[in-house]
């Protein structure tokens, strides 16, 4: 008897449908793979620099926040706010 000589259809769509999943999983693999090894790279990159002016800025502040601030008695507080006539004071320097 002889062969038919027509395409077989459905197992072409099944071998493309199949080989596309194959193809897309391997492709998105891969691409997890270097967007992970990129973000140890970069992190490993960034422990390594030296960053000389926070290091200042950061001892500036230290600096700045372990100044003492005088308080006065809630007593003299009360007083110069009547004085004030309940007027907050400037912040801006006397001219």
């Amino acid at each position: 008897m002889a062969q038919p000589q027509g395409l077989n259809v459905p197992v072409i769509l099944t071998t493309g449908i199949v080989g596309t999943i194959v193809i897309m999983t391997i492709i998105e693999g891969v691409r997890a793979y270097y967007n992970q090894y990129s973000a140890d790279e970069e992190a490993r990159r960034w422990s390594e620099v030296h960053y000389v002016a926070r290091e200042g800025l950061q001892a500036e502040q230290k600096k700045n926040l372990s100044v003492q601030v005088t308080s006065i008695p809630i007593d003299e507080a009360i007083k110069k706010v009547i004085a004030t006539g309940g007027k907050r004071p400037s912040t801006q320097p006397a001219k």
